[in-house]
């Protein structure tokens, strides 16, 4: 079976250059025990011999296609979708390659089975179609009633692999960069996979960064540590840090109870960033509440939804002697004037990468700005 597949990325090195770089950086592997036919991840390209034994060439050549997309794509070395289970994970990525190139001799998802509009990226699709799926008694997801123990079982082992990989991302933006004949890939995939090649704006990275930028902290004398030159003679020091963040969280009329959900989603991962208090305000045309939290929070109230205005939480931030402030927003209000002597740093995380194409240029004036959602 080896052999089969090897003769088949020989007539790739003429025919299909992006894709037989990017199979080569994978070894091959047989697992007669996958109840998946074929898998990528980990920098191995895994195969059930005995499910492709009856299958044609033309029919192996177009899985082994499918799987080449996928990586070109990164799927498999990318952070895995927020709050996605293995099989709303693979069912997205699986949409996301129909969507972008046409199979024969498989029958694969499309956006059309979902109710799903066409051209859209693979987080939003997995993140859409974990919200149709219904939880299982084991916990996990079943894909819909129609599917059999078996078929989900198939479709968790087949993204199984799947973990961040940043060293083969950049290697695989190089096969996208350097790729000059794309063989029989189809245009709106080759544009799709040259977008990829821009930097990603990932909220999470900013946020551990824009914590470290902030940091601050304070010396105090102790006796429980030895002065570095004189020892316990005289007294040592210790710094403890402390860090006064502020989040504003928009909870204005033009803000879904969804997008509400997802901002609480990032207060809480600030406590992973080693933030060890966070005070939580929420505004729209007024400061509506202010809660200090020490832990990460599941049920919050919301107040407010009226216009919007970020004079208001710019303005406490300053006057409370915050030394950051992360403001979660979809944008749309008159841009603020910020305090002269203002010593907070601001962070803007947009909704979605509408909002922020539309503010960026403004909001970058006065602070950073990133969004929520991965990638286009």
């Amino acid at each position: 079976m080896i052999r089969r597949i090897e003769k088949i990325l020989e007539r790739w090195f003429v025919l299909e250059p992006p894709l037989f770089q990017v199979l080569c950086l994978h070894e091959l592997v047989s697992d007669p025990s996958l109840e998946c036919i074929m898998r990528s991840g980990r920098r191995r390209l895994e195969f059930n011999p005995d499910a492709l034994a009856g299958m044609s060439d033309p029919a192996l050549e177009e899985l082994m296609k499918f799987e080449a997309v996928r990586i070109l794509l990164k799927h498999p070395y990318e952070r895995f979708p927020d709050g996605c289970c293995m099989v709303a994970a693979c069912l997205g990525s699986e949409v996301t390659v129909s969507d972008n190139y046409i199979f024969c001799h498989h029958w694969l998802y499309s956006p059309e089975d979902f109710s799903l509009q066409k051209r859209m990226y693979y987080e939003w699709y997995a993140m859409k179609i974990q919200e149709m799926l219904p939880p299982s008694q084991d916990g996990d997801l079943a894909a819909d009633g129609a599917q059999t123990a078996s078929q989900v079982k198939a479709m968790q082992e087949s993204v199984a692999l799947w973990e961040e990989d940043e060293m083969m991302s950049f290697q695989i933006n190089n096969v996208i960069e350097s790729t000059k004949d794309w063989g029989t890939m189809p245009g709106n995939l080759q544009q799709v996979l040259k977008a990829s090649l821009k930097a990603k704006i990932d909220w999470r990275k900013i946020l551990s960064g824009f914590r470290a930028s902030i940091l601050s902290s304070e010396r105090k004398s102790t006796r429980m540590r030895p002065n570095r030159r004189s020892g316990f003679d005289a007294l040592g020091s210790v710094r403890r840090f402390n860090t006064k963040l502020l989040v504003a969280v928009d909870v204005s009329g033009s803000i879904t109870d969804k997008s509400v959900s997802d901002f609480y989603g990032v207060v809480n991962s600030a406590f992973r960033y080693g933030f060890e208090a966070v005070d939580v305000l929420q505004f729209d045309q007024g400061v509506r509440s202010v809660v200090s939290l020490t832990k990460a929070v599941r049920d919050f109230a919301v107040c407010g939804r009226g216009g919007t205005s970020f004079q208001e939480p710019i303005d406490y931030a300053h006057a409370n002697g915050y030394e950051g402030l992360v403001i979660l927003t979809d944008g749309y209000a008159p841009q603020p004037e910020i305090p002269l002597g203002m010593k907070a740093r601001i962070l803007w995380v947009c909704v979605d990468r509408e909002s922020y194409d539309q503010h960026k240029e403004w909001m970058s004036n006065c602070g950073r700005v990133c969004t929520m959602q991965l990638r286009k």
